[in-house]
């Protein structure tokens, strides 16, 4: 057991996701390097990718080594501890939470069950993808929720690609349900990938290749404005991606994606993207409210409903964006949340607290493949107009949101030396990962 501390407070933040880890970075650098407080975060992987990026890393285009972030480096150098390790239960009178035991690829016990002991806990452990209990979707459906779901696509991708151009197969059939951003995105990609293969001498025509978008509204980016929604369907439909608004899926099958009409998308490859729940597991920590989609219910402080020394961030937190409902699982949403946070938690360290949280919204972005983007800018503009941004400009923009995140995470002078950088392996390597 890793005792509390008689010195120094204990901050313990579980998920190194987008919120958790810029949350660790802010705390560790303003009261883990000073010696002001013990920063702990806890995660199962050892690495950070970005989420939104996963698309990107599905379809090759982002090399998960070379983008990826080490906790154990990065909490050396920014002044948090990192322990490896899943979070299992929760023990609010004693202010420990117990970790599964780690086992080897051989299956030998590495560690044991171990507990990590906290003054104040943060619960950012993300979201994961909701079936909506739709058969067959967890036996034949790929699924974008971590990098390690991203390498199987894209290795699966791959293998099929190389099946159609040695013949082997005519036409490779991609079904992706859910026009969301994800889904949006994931399309545009896959178009992109496709040529590229052709251009680096893959026998593959880009013609073989079908991809469908299944969105069970009457619109993809059901939650932008109708203008962007309408920009982007035409810009899917230009780059011969199929889309299907107002189907219904009745079940996922290993041919494709069975609608409720009775028709049945023919798919090598179904991936769903059709909506996120928070893990099931956080329903199971005693008295910890959660709402239908498990998510923990937030006050305005994103203190977790009845408790004073536990938070939660990001996609697991059903955090009331002050119209009744509770905010979406974005990005912007957990980057404001970790930022406000931390400004909280070092004020309750000095016995204040800071102004209540308020989320302000900063648009929609939404890529559409390597050049090009859309993005509704209503939120700053104001809500009277339907403002939208396309094409490279907008690209520019969406860009800009990873190296943002990635000077929240390393500092505006390594986050400058990155983008050098990936601009300099963009000359000398492939655009694509093929292996």
């Amino acid at each position: 057991m890793l005792s509390r501390s008689a010195v120094l407070p204990s901050i313990v933040i579980v998920g190194g996701g987008a919120g958790g880890l810029e949350l660790a970075t802010r705390l560790g650098r303003s009261l883990g390097l000073r010696h002001k407080a013990r920063i702990v975060l806890v995660d199962g992987a050892a690495t950070h990718v970005w989420k939104p990026l996963l698309h990107e890393v599905a379809t090759g285009a982002l090399n998960t080594g070379e983008d990826e972030v080490n906790y154990f480096a990065h909490g050396y150098r920014n002044g948090y501890e990192f322990e490896f390790g899943y979070m299992q239960a929760l023990d609010r009178a004693r202010r420990v939470i117990r970790l599964a035991p780690i086992h080897g690829s051989d299956g030998q016990l590495l560690s044991p069950e171990r507990e990590v002991s906290y003054d104040w806990l943060v619960l950012a452990v993300g979201a994961e993808a909701n079936d909506f209990g739709t058969p067959g979707v967890r036996e034949h459906a790929m699924q974008l929720n971590t990098p390690a779901d991203a390498e199987r696509l894209r290795h699966r991708l791959l293998e099929l690609a190389f099946k159609c151009s040695s013949g082997q197969q005519t036409d490779l059939d991609i079904a992706i349900v859910g026009g969301g951003a994800t889904g949006v995105e994931l399309a545009a990609e896959l178009n992109h990938t496709v040529r590229e293969m052709h251009v680096y001498g893959a026998r593959l025509q880009p013609a073989q290749v079908h991809i469908s978008v299944i969105e069970g509204s009457e619109r993809v980016l059901a939650a932008a404005p109708p203008s962007l929604s309408a920009y982007a369907q035409e810009q899917l439909a230009a780059r011969h991606v199929r889309v299907l608004t107002g189907s219904r899926v009745a079940a996922v099958t290993p041919d494709g994606v069975s609608l409720q009409d009775g028709s049945l998308v023919a798919a090598d490859i179904t991936v769903w993207a059709a909506g996120v729940k928070a893990p099931g597991w956080l329903a199971t920590l005693g008295d910890l409210a959660v709402n239908g989609i498990n998510q923990l219910q937030v006050d305005e402080r994103l203190r977790c409903a009845g408790q004073d020394t536990i938070y939660a961030l990001g996609d697991c937190a059903a955090c009331d964006g002050g119209n009744g409902r509770p905010l979406p699982a974005t990005a912007q949403v957990a980057h404001q949340q970790a930022k406000w946070l931390a400004t909280e938690l070092q004020q309750r360290l000095a016995g204040q607290q800071a102004v209540l949280f308020q989320f302000k919204p900063q648009g929609m972005m939404v890529s559409l493949g390597k050049h090009t983007a859309v993005g509704s800018l209503a939120a700053i503009v104001g809500p009277k107009r339907d403002y939208y941004v396309e094409g490279r400009g907008a690209k520019l923009i969406y860009a800009s949101l990873y190296r943002m995140h990635q000077a929240a995470v390393h500092g505006w002078l390594l986050a400058t030396l990155l983008f050098i950088g990936d601009k300099l392996r963009r000359v000398a390597k492939p655009a694509l990962k093929l292996h």
